[in-house]
Formats: C-alpha cells, structure tokens, sequence
C-alpha cells in the first residue's frame, strides 16, 4: 500500500505596515499641514541667471527651483 507523505511549505513572512482604512495619502501633499498640494517655483536667482546666461541660464533656472505648498506656505528644496 503506497503512503503519502503530507508535504512540508515554508512561508516567509514580512512585516507589513497597515495604515488605517481611513488614511488617504496624498503623492506630492505637503509633509507639513498634509492639507496642500505642492507646486513648483522658481527661485529669483534662477530667473536671474537665465535672463543673463540665456540659453544655458535655462539648465540654473530649472535646477534651482524649490517646491511651495500654497496652503500653509513651506518651502522644499
């Protein structure tokens, strides 16, 4: 008479972080009042020096523009 062997899994489990059901997150919500949305802005010194290095002073402007949150007013680099 064959017999059977029940057979054997291992099962790796991870930690799992559960937010609550209520919870809503928000990609690009500012950190801060978790209320605005933040929107880029460029930088007087980036304005600057695209009207002085016109056209490479584009490359500055873009790379020193700083994201704002329009509700509680933070700045992030």
């Amino acid at each position: 008479i064959p017999t059977t062997h029940p057979r054997v899994y291992n099962i790796h489990s991870r930690g799992v972080t559960r937010y609550p059901a209520n919870s809503i997150v928000v990609v690009g919500g500012c950190p801060v009042c978790r209320v605005g949305v933040l929107e880029y802005c460029f930088t007087f010194l980036g304005i600057f020096l695209a009207i002085v290095l016109f056209p490479f002073g584009f490359i500055c402007c873009f790379a020193l523009r700083k994201r704002r949150c329009p509700n509680c007013g933070a700045t992030f680099t």
